[in-house]
């Protein structure tokens, strides 16, 4: 039942891989242990590399490390009911510290040293960390936000240490020096994960295999990529469409019932904030282990034992910590870059012979506009994964010319995910999709208000439900229970839908999209014809109230280096003619220094509109919106989005604020032209 016929153009349905997976008994009692037990395989092969002090973790030495930061941290009174937050930016040394807590059983609460002294008191506060580890340059901040702390009557912050003082300098070789030593061979006790097998076409006899699931030799997949892979790859009809009322789609979304400290946190990550105050979200052990065996099946081509992959993320972002040990327990070597810069990562792929980079969307814009990034210097570079946020299409088209990329695709993700949960296989080559679910993901798109099942092509809102979702955010079962559904799906929030072949497109968030007279605009569509002007760095499109029409569209705009003159109405003349007259910049043009974003690239639009309503009154590019209505639907890049009418009788979002949305318009078809 789950291999079904092609969907007819009016069937509603719910889309999952066609991999799944059975719960089994596997050793892993810990983090720790399963991280440990996978890189002991890879010996003496360099398993970190700190590109800014030179420094280098062999995979041999991992364990004693980790067990030398263990004996530290309780030296310091670190026990199971502690939580340490770790005040970093980019570090491999974050590695260590992540497995020590898990050796204790206490969370690792993951924050990002860059914020100010209030964004980190705000978030070692919401998850009331007792420890702070911070790397030197963060030690000031660190100081002052036990301070602040203490000003406010709070005594739960115990102690302040830098990282270096909760490891040596001195070489470990693998060699456990402390009291306490972890015998990752010992199977103390077991616990459920998951093992991954491939399905027949006959699900009588199916049987999944079992043992340990993509352990020492991986199980074999068969490959969904066909002879149209460049061109956007298999149909996932082929892999599995699952129709809404199955049998089988029931089986799947029955819950399992949790057991032991396989839902105990063991991190502890923040949200990006993008609609609102930050939360703090529990990922368990279970659920990172999933995710890196998710990621790590054979079909999406993983990175390889001695690769090398070149790590800009933020080691406090949960994209950052699965892209670092999804390299790890492949045997593959982390490269570390403190802080981005496109001219020192093209060195950097260079000197260290690169494979594998994971970015964000700026940073291949960055790259895309960099002189010295192109076929020769990318030469090493056979896969460049993005996340974090939607990438543009025509910057994707560009890095891909430009470097020769063979391989460059999205992914998709959310902290309340537990990690990544969606790829495509290797070399699809359909840029603009997030891909399709990972093994034992299950999605589905609703309409934003009756919740029915989209059809596919027809724009709704993103429902998720997989085995590594978080449990819970921390103390606020108030959000939690919010972000769920009743059948247990996570609402994501964002704007998305798939094509016919299964494969997800992801436009913006929910709450971002603009409302003008009942017609839904997404403001990544005209940030896209926006960043095709020479002129322009960068740049944010929100939304701004209007008694007429609700909303119009207003810009925020970076000015570039070469086109210093650049004005406001030379902005709008632009845009104009490239897109439908409704979305066309009545809302008026800003411009700014930068464009606020999150760790992971994503654009804080709530920022922007707090900045537009303290300047409005002084700026000069404000212009009275025009009365005019306008009608159409919304268009992606390859003049194929479909429309964001969300079928027949359909009513967009509610919208923001104290403006009232006008009647949804006439049922029209699925795909709008310009």
């Amino acid at each position: 039942k789950l291999l079904t016929p092609r969907p007819s153009a009016t069937s509603r349905m719910e889309v999952q891989n066609p991999f799944q997976i059975a719960w089994d008994k596997t050793p892993y009692a810990t983090f720790a242990d399963f991280i440990l037990n996978k890189v002991t395989n890879y010996g003496s092969h360099p398993a970190i590399i700190d590109s800014d002090s030179g420094k280098q973790w062999r995979f041999s030495e991992i364990k004693g490390w980790s067990e030398m930061c263990q004996s530290r941290l309780r030296e310091l009174g670190v026990t199971a009911a502690s939580r340490v937050a770790l005040i970093t930016g980019t570090t491999g040394q974050a590695v260590f510290v992540h497995l020590a807590c898990s050796m204790i059983g206490c969370p690792t609460v993951c924050v990002n040293g860059f914020g100010t002294i209030d964004e980190i008191w705000q978030l070692v506060d919401i998850s009331e960390s007792t420890h702070l580890v911070a790397e030197p340059q963060f030690m000031q901040k660190a100081e002052d936000v036990k301070r602040k702390a203490v000003m406010r009557g709070g005594g739960r912050i115990k102690h302040v240490r830098s990282i270096d003082d909760v490891l040596t300098s001195d070489t470990i070789n693998g060699r456990a020096t402390t009291v306490t030593s972890t015998d990752v061979s010992a199977k103390s006790q077991r616990s459920e994960f998951l093992t991954i097998g491939p399905l027949t076409r006959e699900l009588s006899t199916t049987k999944l295999t079992g043992g340990p699931a993509l352990e020492d030799d991986c199980v074999d997949l068969p490959s969904p990529m066909s002879e149209s892979a460049t061109s956007g790859g298999r149909n996932l009809h082929d892999i599995a469409i699952i129709e809404n009322g199955s049998d089988a789609a029931s089986d799947f979304t029955t819950p399992l019932a949790p057991t032991g400290p396989a839902q105990q946190p063991c991190m502890i990550f923040f949200t990006s904030g993008t609609t609102g105050l930050p939360k703090a979200a529990e990922i368990t052990r279970r659920s990172l282990i999933i995710n890196l065996q998710q990621m790590s099946c054979p079909v999406f081509g993983p990175i390889q034992a001695k690769e090398k992959m070149l790590l800009p993320l933020s080691i406090s972002h949960l994209f950052g910590v699965i892209s670092a040990y999804y390299a790890l327990v492949n045997g593959g070597t982390v490269v570390t870059m403190n802080k981005f810069d496109a001219k020192s990562m093209v060195e950097l792929v260079m000197d260290h012979k690169i494979s594998v980079l994971h970015l964000t969307p700026p940073m291949v814009q960055a790259l895309a506009y960099e002189s010295t990034a192109n076929a020769d210097t990318f030469a090493s570079v056979r896969s460049v994964i993005v996340g974090g946020a939607p990438l543009d299409a025509n910057i994707a088209s560009l890095c891909k010319k430009k470097m020769a990329l063979r391989d460059l695709r999205q992914t998709y993700g959310m902290t309340e995910l537990g990690g990544l949960c969606t790829l495509s296989h290797i070399e699809c080559g359909k840029v603009e999709s997030v891909g399709v679910p990972l093994p034992g993901m299950l999605f589905k798109i609703v309409h934003w208000e009756t919740k029915q099942l989209m059809q596919p092509n027809q724009i709704g809102q993103l429902l998720v439900m997989g085995p590594q979702t978080m449990p819970s955010y921390y103390k606020n079962p108030k959000a939690t229970t919010e972000i769920l559904d009743t059948q247990g799906f996570v609402k994501t929030g964002d704007a998305a839908f798939y094509d016919e072949n299964g494969y997800v497109y992801v436009l913006d968030r929910i709450k971002d999209i603009i409302r003008h007279k009942g017609t839904l605009i997404c403001p990544s569509e005209v940030e896209l014809v926006l960043r095709a002007h020479p002129g322009i760095d960068d740049c944010a499109v929100v939304g701004r109230q209007d008694h007429v029409s609700g909303e119009v569209p207003a810009a925020f705009v970076v000015k570039s280096a070469s086109h210093p003159l650049l004005s406001s109405a030379e902005v709008r003349q632009y845009v104009s003619g490239k897109i439908a007259t409704f979305k066309e910049l009545r809302g008026g043009v800003f411009f700014v220094s930068d464009i606020p974003r999150s760790s992971c690239g994503k654009v804080l639009r709530r920022h922007l509109r707090q900045f537009w309503d303290r300047e409005r009154t002084n700026s000069k590019a404000e212009e009275k919106p025009a009365a005019k209505a306008a009608g159409g639907a919304a268009v992606r890049s390859d003049g194929k989005r479909p429309s964001l009418t969300t079928g027949s009788g359909a009513k967009p979002p509610p919208a923001r604020g104290r403006s009232k949305a006008s009647p949804s318009p006439k049922p029209g078809p699925t795909r709008g032209k310009k």
